[in-house]
């Protein structure tokens, strides 16, 4: 009987990461997914020391201001991941239509430089 179940978790295995895309990733982007895992960093890292700064200025008891130093990393590592995400939207729909701007342009002097194809056969 636990064979059957064996072969059921055998054929249940996770498709590939890019199976169902057909559109525009940013997590695929080498230079955006990069910067957007900076970003989160600097961001959790940024949001704990102010929140430790402010918690200590208030003259808070360390554990307190630790406890609200976690709290504030993890505001600050999602509101930046959040900000990274759309901006590296923006700059890679940006890349994409400057791309297609360009090949434009080339098949538009490639077709100005052909000569036209006449009917006087």
């Amino acid at each position: 009987m636990s064979k059957g179940k064996d072969k059921d978790k055998k054929k249940s295995k996770k498709a590939p990461k890019d199976a169902g895309q057909t559109g525009i990733c940013v997590a695929a982007h080498p230079r955006s997914a990069s910067a957007v895992r900076r970003a989160k960093g600097y961001g959790g890292l940024l949001g704990a020391i102010l929140a430790i700064v402010l918690a200590k200025s208030a003259h808070l008891p360390l554990l307190d201001a630790m406890v609200r130093g976690l709290a504030g990393g993890i505001v600050g590592y999602v509101a930046l991941w959040a900000v990274a995400v759309a901006v590296a939207r923006q700059l890679v729909i940006a890349e994409v239509r400057r791309r297609y701007a360009e090949l434009s342009r080339t098949a538009a002097a490639a077709n100005a430089a052909a000569p036209a194809e006449t009917d006087g056969a």
